[in-house]
């Protein structure tokens, strides 16, 4: 005797990256025939395979929509659609047929046949593929087969196919007679998807790439530019810093020998605190970082301090060093040259 059965595929979508794992598709319904109530029944496996087809195809659709700034090859899309098999394999009915009055439970196991040359372009897109969330891993040291591992450990990938396990339910109605209810692994689904996607996007990610490189030389040449000129600029301002402090000092020297020898003696133990003092507070000074420095008071050259390096840094410590002793040497000559008027 013939049946007339409703069909509802029911699913539990699981996606990666930054989708919803508890989300769940649609539930989609079709009226079949077929001739027998079992786990094996042709039409049910065959209808199997053509709805995880179809859901294959509502996946690959969805990632291809998210992912539209990569161009899709769609010769070879239409060509990897075309070949894709979906095999039911190894049924098995985990119920008792004989005691069951109204359900069946069936396992089995999905198999998705790739075509030629697709898993070795999709493993080689995978290396090239942007980041299009904050990476995680070392890029081109992180696999498709890492990610696979990591993200789907119980789907058996290699050898031009993806495995996983499918499971479903028989159960008669008493309105509707035979209901079959399908709950595959989508993540095998989403894995299938996710390499056409990375095939068919493949010279779009080579491209991304060679544009990121050629805007991160141009970008790199700048930087370099500006540097050069940052340095320059520090050059030029510590020459001049380097020929003041040679002037203090000279003028400093100058105004100490022109005291008496009684007035040196009165204030020879003032001068050595007044050396001490000076070396230690410019060396405070001249910690200060550029940061903290309002940009209304920063000198010329430390207007490019976003290009300085480690070592362009310690030569403005030196210069600020160099700033606070002219200072406070100038002072100082002032100092001696009223201490006794």
């Amino acid at each position: 005797m013939t049946y007339k059965i409703k069909l509802a595929l029911i699913i539990s979508t699981i996606f990666v990256a930054g989708c919803d794992l508890n989300k769940k598709s649609k539930d989609t319904s079709q009226n079949v025939e077929i001739a027998d109530w079992s786990c094996t029944s042709p039409t049910n496996v065959k209808e199997i395979e053509r709805f995880a087809q179809q859901e294959y195809n509502n996946i690959l659709d969805r990632r291809l929509k998210a992912t539209d700034q990569y161009e899709s090859d769609l010769k070879l899309l239409s060509q990897i659609n075309s070949s894709l098999r979906f095999e039911l394999k190894s049924i098995t009915t985990t119920s008792d047929p004989s005691n069951a009055t109204n359900k069946l439970t069936c396992s089995s196991q999905l198999v998705i046949h790739l075509p030629k040359g697709l898993q070795r372009r999709a493993e080689n897109a995978y290396l090239e593929k942007p980041c299009e969330y904050e990476c995680e891993h070392d890029e081109g040291s992180y696999t498709l087969q890492h990610w696979i591992n990591d993200v789907h450990g119980n789907i058996s990938y290699g050898q031009d196919k993806l495995t996983g396990t499918l499971n479903y339910e028989i159960t008669k109605t008493d309105k509707e007679g035979l209901m079959l209810s399908v709950q595959p692994d989508n993540a095998l689904l989403d894995i299938a998807a996710s390499m056409t996607r990375y095939a068919v996007q493949f010279e779009a990610f080579r491209k991304a790439n060679q544009n990121e490189s050629k805007a991160y030389e141009e970008y790199e040449a700048v930087q370099q530019k500006q540097k050069a000129l940052a340095l320059k600029a520090m050059q030029l301002r510590k020459s001049d810093l380097d020929k003041e402090q040679a002037r203090a000092v000279e003028r400093l020297n100058l105004t100490w020998d022109n005291l008496s020898g009684e007035q040196k003696e009165q204030l020879k133990s003032d001068q050595t605190e007044w050396f001490e003092r000076r070396d230690v507070d410019c060396k405070v000074v001249s910690q200060k970082s550029i940061e903290s420095i309002p940009e209304k008071e920063r000198e010329t050259y430390q207007q490019h301090y976003q290009y300085w390096d480690n070592e362009m840094n310690q030569m403005n410590v030196e210069m600020q060093y160099s700033k606070c002793f002219i200072q406070k040497t100038n002072e100082r000559i002032v100092y001696l040259n009223n201490v006794f008027n």
